[in-house]
């Protein structure tokens, strides 16, 4: 977060923030679905198998995928895409901080609906607390059907833990976008100091669009009771690329995680690499004893979290100890240095890459609404590949002895 995002959050002492914050995680409990303990490589059909299994959505075939790293490439695109809409705009975003992405924003989607596009929103009402009034009111004059999603009730004071983290943006049912992103500052630029965000968003054309419109769709009916059918919203998508890509939402509410499990039985079956860059990799005891095993049956293990500057200063002090695990285990670790890396990636065997909003933690898997989306395509697992070494270059080596943090200056807010 910049210091002018900052700066529209009431100052408190980290310690009064910490108690809730840990009362928030504590119900974070939940169950993994049954999993095999040695699950066929990524790529062979057995694994697609039983990835769509647990995700409970088909491959689609024929997609185009395309990396957008940092906000100086993706808000253009995405603004682009909205100004472009036709028939119908659906879109859902967790975090919003009233700043000139913000407005930008806003003026696109009311400038279509002025102009008769259909647009559907809806804002997580704890994450877009900061939305900002002035744009709500404009997009609700404009015609902008707006939702908050899990707004404060009194009477179901802890209903309000369940969050929407999804970013959805998908474009007369033809062209989306996924990924970690919001709208603020910090991400409105090109992570060039550390006021702005290293991120990277999602730009997704064929079959599996119509596969994230429904994900929207699953939470808009929720609120709304409305049904989205149509031409507008599902018209026929044909073949765009040659990635193969499996949609995964996760709504640990209303069925059994998706997100966890998925990531899990990739850790299981990589043979030969993986490359994690998560901006909170707090994993469970599976998800360490599945790294630590990888290491012993030769595959090499790489991880990449946010190092001095990050919007979460508790993470360092609640991993380390699984962190010195991950080092004797003989695991590549590295801290990421300009700014705050807020990415969500991982890339197994050099073919299978799994992108999305969905963290490596147990909100994403058991309270938040989330959405991945794995891809199987060697030439875009090597880009990603590629944009995670670009990353290392900024990064230094995590020694056992940078892990014997005390909590102290934490609590001090050093």
């Amino acid at each position: 977060m910049t210091p002018r995002d900052a700066a529209r959050l009431p100052s408190l002492p980290r310690l009064a923030i910490l108690l809730p914050l840990l009362s928030l995680v504590s119900c974070a409990t939940g169950r993994l679905q049954r999993l095999p303990e040695q699950p066929p490589p990524v790529s062979s059909a057995a694994f697609a198998e039983e990835a769509a299994r647990l995700a409970g959505h088909p491959w689609r075939e024929g997609n185009a995928v395309t990396t957008l790293p940092n906000g100086v490439r993706f808000l253009p695109a995405m603004l682009a895409a909205i100004r472009s809409a036709r028939h119908s705009i659906t879109w859902e975003n967790f975090v919003a901080v009233d700043s000139q992405p913000v407005a930008d924003f806003t003026e696109a989607l009311c400038e279509r609906a002025e102009a008769g596009v259909k647009v559907h929103v809806i804002l997580d009402h704890y994450g877009c607390s900061t939305y900002g009034k002035e744009h709500l009111r404009r997009m609700r004059a404009a015609g902008v059907d707006l939702r908050l999603y899990s707004p404060w009730r009194l009477h179901r004071p802890l209903a309000y833990n369940h969050r929407t983290h999804r970013r959805i943006l998908v474009v007369d049912g033809q062209v989306g976008y996924i990924g970690g992103a919001g709208l603020a500052y910090a991400w409105d630029g090109d992570a060039e100091d550390p006021t702005r965000w290293r991120d990277t968003m999602y730009e997704l054309r064929g079959p599996v669009v119509a596969d994230l419109q429904r994900t929207f769709h699953e939470n808009w009916q929720e609120l709304t009771g409305q049904t989205l059918t149509g031409a507008a919203y599902f018209p026929p998508l044909t073949r765009q690329g040659s990635s193969r890509v499996l949609n995964a939402p996760g709504s640990p509410q209303s069925g059994q995680d998706t997100i966890g499990s998925l990531f899990l039985l990739a850790l299981r079956a990589a043979r030969t690499s993986i490359l994690i860059s998560h901006a909170y990799f707090i994993p469970s005891r599976e998800f360490e004893i599945a790294l630590v095993e990888a290491r012993a049956r030769g595959v090499e293990v790489e991880i990449l979290v946010p190092g001095p500057h990050t919007d979460m200063p508790l993470c360092p002090c609640v991993t380390a100890p699984l962190l010195r695990q991950l080092l004797d285990a003989g695991v590549t670790l590295r801290e990421y240095q300009p700014c705050m890396m807020h990415g969500k990636l991982v890339v197994i065997d050099g073919a299978l890459s799994i992108i999305g909003s969905g963290n490596l933690d147990a909100r994403s898997f058991f309270i938040n609404d989330e959405n991945n989306a794995l891809v199987l395509c060697q030439p875009f697992a090597r880009q990603q590949i590629a944009m995670h070494r670009r990353d290392c270059q900024r990064s230094r080596l995590i020694t056992r002895a940078d892990l014997r943090q005390s909590w102290l200056p934490w609590l001090k807010g050093a």
